[in-house]
Formats: structure tokens, C-alpha cells, sequence
């Protein structure tokens, strides 16, 4: 019997449903289970088999009584006045007053996300995404800056301390992988060049180490030749995303590699 809900318990890993709708299905497979017990225990009974009979039953009720608060908690979404559960978990060195993952309560994932810098205030309705060129040279560029960037300690490829059990939530969560360096790491020192007619994104570890990393094609949907011309424009954030990271797999985190990028926000300004 044991080994028959193990199976059913496996298979409900690959079902993408919700984890308080399982819990729900499996409270009453476990229900109709137990009573097994309860038929074992007639039978012990009927051939003289006392003792055993006897075991068998009153395992048979403490389950009952766990099962029956188990179809109470998952149905009504609380804990019954008699569920001495709380107790039990708080004995055992729980926490019964966190949030319980069976229920499908989980705590809200968060986005993995290092510190970054300030770089100034911008009004978000300033700002937009700028489409960059980036070639075989400026790839090469920021590879070593942020290889530069785990030397120094400012960027950590640790997942934020996460587990990976804590990974392959988020990454089901978020139905997109997970890296190790964060969502995305803010660069510690970026500026803007006009270099042979091209706005060049300059970066690096700090100003005495720059080097150029890409260049800006457009600003949202218009060729930056276009806007320079009547707007001002600066950089309002660059970021560094991509390199190793863990995706959700059938039963865990599988681990692959992205190419490092670079993200660049802009901010304009109409001239005067």
C-alpha cells in the first residue's frame, strides 16, 4: 500500500497544477489508504491475532485524525480548533506560523537582484531602452570587465545564497532561468562617447579603466542620429545580465551558460 501511494505521489511531480490543489487530490488518496489499516486490523482480529489487531487500529486512528485535519486544513484554508498539528510541527522545531508551502502559500518569490549604485534620479517617463551594436571587441571587453567585476568582489556568482530547491522555484515561478549573478549587476563607472559620428558606451571598473563596450543604434524605436538633434540625452543605467544559470527541469535545476550583455537605459531631455 505504501509503496502504491509512492508511485502516485511521484507521478503528481509532473503535473503542472497547483501545489493546494495536489495536496487536496492526495489528502483523499491517503484517506481511502489508511483504511487498509482498518481492514488489517479486522483481519488480525477475526484470526485471534490480538495484539497485533490492536496496533493496527490505533495507528489506524491516530492517521484518521491527521487525515481528517489534513481534508479540513486544504478545504477550508485554516487549521480545525482540534488540529494539534501546530504543536506537533513547533515541537519537532518548526516554525508553524510561517508560510506553508503544501498549501500553495508559499512566501513571494523575490527576484535575485545585487546592489547598484546610484547613478541619479530620472522620471521613468524619461527614459528608454537603447538598442545596442555590440561586436566580437566589445564582447571581449566586457567578459574581462566582469571578470574583473568577480575578482574585486563586486559581482558574486552564488545564486544569493539560494539552494537550488529555493532556484527551481523561482525559475517555475518566473518561467525563465535563473542567474547567478542576480536579475542584472548595475556597472560601477559607464559613460557616453561621440566617436566618427557613433554614441559609444564607454564602461569599466572605475574611470582610470574604461573601455568601450557597445554602440547605440537607436533610443526606443528612432536611430539616435535622429534625436540628437533636438533632445539631450544621457545614460540613465546600464546593466550587466546573462552568464551561468539554472533553469527548472523535470525533478530539478539544470545548469547552462549565456553569453554576458549589456543593458542600456537613456534618459532625454527636449532642448531648449
Amino acid at each position: 500500500m505504501l509503496s502504491f501511494l509512492d508511485i502516485i505521489n511521484h507521478y503528481f511531480g509532473y503535473l503542472n497544477i497547483n501545489n493546494r490543489v495536489k495536496n487536496r487530490i492526495f489528502s483523499i488518496i491517503c484517506l481511502i489508504g489508511d483504511f487498509y489499516l482498518l481492514y488489517k486490523s479486522i483481519y488480525y482480529f477475526r484470526v485471534q491475532a490480538i495484539g497485533r489487531g490492536v496496533i493496527n487500529l490505533i495507528v489506524f486512528l491516530v492517521l484518521l485524525y491527521f487525515a481528517v485535519m489534513n481534508l479540513y486544513f486544504y478545504y477550508r484554508g485554516r487549521n480545525a480548533v482540534v488540529d494539534v498539528s501546530p504543536y506537533v510541527e513547533k515541537a519537532l522545531g518548526g516554525d508553524p506560523t510561517a508560510p506553508h508551502p503544501l498549501a500553495g502559500q508559499t512566501a513571494k518569490p523575490k527576484i535575485i537582484s545585487q546592489v547598484q549604485p546610484a547613478t541619479g534620479l530620472f522620471e521613468e517617463k524619461d527614459l528608454l531602452p537603447a538598442q545596442l551594436e555590440v561586436d566580437s571587441a566589445h564582447q571581449q571587453q566586457l567578459d574581462q570587465l566582469v571578470a574583473q567585476l568577480i575578482e574585486a568582489g563586486y559581482i558574486s556568482l552564488n545564486y544569493a545564497g539560494l539552494a537550488d530547491a529555493d532556484i527551481y522555484e523561482q525559475a517555475q515561478h518566473f518561467q525563465r532561468p535563473i542567474y547567478a549573478i542576480g536579475e542584472r549587476v548595475a556597472l560601477p563607472f559607464y559613460e557616453l562617447k561621440q566617436e566618427d559620428g557613433q554614441w559609444v558606451v564607454y564602461g569599466g571598473i572605475n574611470a582610470m579603466a574604461k573601455a568601450p563596450l557597445a554602440v547605440i543604434k537607436s533610443v526606443g524605436l528612432t536611430p539616435i542620429q535622429e534625436l540628437t538633434d533636438r533632445y539631450q540625452l544621457a545614460i540613465a543605467h546600464t546593466w550587466i545580465t546573462g552568464g551561468p544559470h539554472k533553469m527548472a527541469g523535470r525533478s530539478g535545476v539544470v545548469e547552462g551558460s549565456d553569453p554576458y550583455q549589456l543593458m542600456v537605459q537613456m534618459a532625454y531631455q527636449k532642448r531648449a
